[in-house]
């Protein structure tokens, strides 16, 4: 199975350590060392967002906007993620999008130029990237914000599909080999087209190689095939 061996509890201890070291670093050199503080206190904040499962940390809107307060709070942060994100796009030899049915296709957050077709749902899990404004403008566009490498609860994840339209849907996130993963292994599951977890992944990994959720993402759909199955027990 496709699943990263990394914890979420190590990875927000990770954030808050960097975080906390960079405003240490920053209150003990002074001088230009203060600017240190700024990033240092985002990477806290984005720890505590991770501990307490806040997706919209960013303030996301459904629009798939970010509002003006989270440039101000989170200037160093999202830059340096729009700057890494462009820099993948344009070195990946990777597909921007897969087709896993015919209704269904996963991929990475895409340019307006790059929108290929028609879509009843075009689902954006960032909760950390605007949306190009082409793309949020569109009838099908829905905003479910996720943070990087992190999981919704299994009910909130049941809500979001389930108000989704019949059709051809496009689920992306930042690159598209997690959030979208999970999200759409969510899809195939309460279709009825993967049967388990391990059917839903050989699926999503034979359509886009490089798929893989983390271990707090895996326990989350887990969570979440569970419920379908309840669903189906009470019908």
């Amino acid at each position: 199975m496709a699943i990263d061996t990394q914890d979420a509890m190590s990875y927000r201890y990770l954030l808050a350590f960097l975080g906390s070291l960079l405003i240490i670093v920053g209150a003990v050199e002074r001088g230009w060392a203060w600017l240190a503080v700024w990033p240092g206190c985002d990477l806290v904040a984005l720890a505590f967002g991770h501990a307490k499962g806040i997706h919209r940390i960013f303030g996301k809107r459904p629009d798939g906007t970010l509002p003006l307060w989270a440039w101000l709070v989170f200037f160093p942060m999202l830059s340096y993620i729009l700057v890494v994100w462009h820099l993948a796009r344009s070195l990946s030899r990777k597909p921007a999008c897969s087709v896993v049915t015919g209704q269904l296709l996963i991929g990475r957050r895409l340019l307006a130029s790059e929108l290929d077709g028609e879509f009843d749902n075009y689902v954006d899990l960032t909760a950390e990237i605007a949306e190009p404004s082409a793309i949020r403008r569109l009838p099908a566009y829905r905003s479910f914000p996720i943070l990087n490498d992190a999981a919704p609860s299994p009910e909130a994840l049941r809500i979001a599909i389930r108000s989704l339209k019949q059709g051809r849907t496009f689920v992306h996130c930042g690159r598209g080999y997690s959030r979208s993963a999970l999200f759409a292994l969510a899809m195939l599951l309460t279709a009825g087209v993967a049967h388990s977890v391990e059917d839903g992944l050989r699926l999503l990994t034979a359509a886009r190689p490089g798929i893989r959720l983390t271990r707090e993402q895996h326990k989350c759909i887990q969570a979440y095939a569970n419920l379908c199955s309840s669903d189906r027990g009470s019908r």
